[in-house]
């Protein structure tokens, strides 16, 4: 392992680290990976192992078969791997598989790193390729942090403890407009850069909304368009990873149900399909961009269409 830091590896390492981010929001293991050629961005990956069912669906895996479709090969010989976290055996046999030129990783990993910490492959003399540098600890205090962050909640906080109090009340536009606009200027705004002038749309006072509180706390809040379309899923910070969200889009899809809807629509960030999968929502149409963020349709059908 070398400790030769190119100029642009923090950059492309804070971009995985916003990925890795966006999985731990999703549930995931906050891990991601980007794969790199000349400059240019070539293959994204982050965890994927709980919403594919795969243990094998690690960050790197994801990015490396993201990078195999761009450039219809299963090599990627001059490419650099970012990865989060220190690369697991798997990971970096296959990345050594794919002629990877040098692999820059964040968090050193006690357990399961194959890149010096519990062995080194990459310095195997007796394997017939080597990825000619490998750089470890770079933003390494970030990438540890997104780690200790995801486990500490996932530990402490998976659901809402006994003695909270969680409600989720329909509301209306006209009566609750300040307390939704509270929670989705947070989430959306503040927390996701989404043009303020876009949050609040022509469709709010026609919406069914739900909002969810806890000890008297708005915690979060979604809402049901007239065609049957749910979406301004949001739940904020402090409320993460204790079912909030689970809890308004189960009242949301009752209340659809309720008024004769055949099926409930969505328009998904794609780091949370796998959330909505786990509710029967599946995914179609391609992948497109709203507000600079990537999103795909999903649908689920609420009863037989006649």
């Amino acid at each position: 392992m070398t400790t030769d830091v190119a100029p642009d590896d923090q950059r492309f390492m804070r971009e995985a680290l916003a990925l890795a981010a966006a999985a731990g929001a999703a549930g995931e293991v906050p891990i991601a990976a980007l794969v790199v050629v000349n400059g240019e961005v070539i293959g994204r990956g982050a965890n994927r192992v709980i919403r594919d069912q795969d243990t094998t669906a690690h960050a790197e895996m994801v990015a490396l078969r993201d990078a195999f479709k761009t450039v219809n090969n299963y090599r990627v010989p001059g490419a650099t791997v970012y990865t989060t976290v220190e690369p697991c055996a798997m990971c970096a046999g296959a990345l050594l598989h794919a002629r990877v030129s040098r692999v820059v990783w964040g968090a050193p990993d006690a357990k399961f790193g194959a890149a010096g910490s519990v062995f080194d492959l990459f310095a195997n003399a007796k394997l017939n390729h080597h990825a000619r540098d490998v750089v470890g600890h770079v933003c390494h205090l970030e990438a540890a942090q997104l780690l200790k962050d995801f486990f500490a909640s996932k530990r402490e906080r998976r659901e809402v403890r006994k003695d909270h109090v969680l409600q989720v009340k329909t509301v209306t536009w006209q009566d609750d407009q300040s307390t939704l606009k509270d929670i989705r200027f947070e989430v959306f705004v503040e927390e996701q850069g989404v043009p303020a002038a876009e949050e609040v749309d022509r469709w709010d006072p026609l919406c069914i909304h739900a909002i969810a509180w806890v000890d008297g706390i708005a915690a979060g809040c979604g809402r049901l368009l007239p065609d049957g379309h749910i979406g301004r899923m949001a739940v904020r910070k402090p409320w993460r990873g204790r079912n909030i969200g689970a809890a308004v889009l189960e009242h949301l899809i009752e209340r659809s149900r309720q008024r004769g809807d055949v099926r409930s629509v969505l328009s998904a960030q794609t780091h949370a399909i796998g959330f909505y999968e786990k509710f029967g929502y599946a995914a179609y149409g391609p992948e497109y961009l709203d507000c600079d963020i990537p999103h795909r349709d999903m649908q689920k059908f609420l009863k037989d269409c006649e």
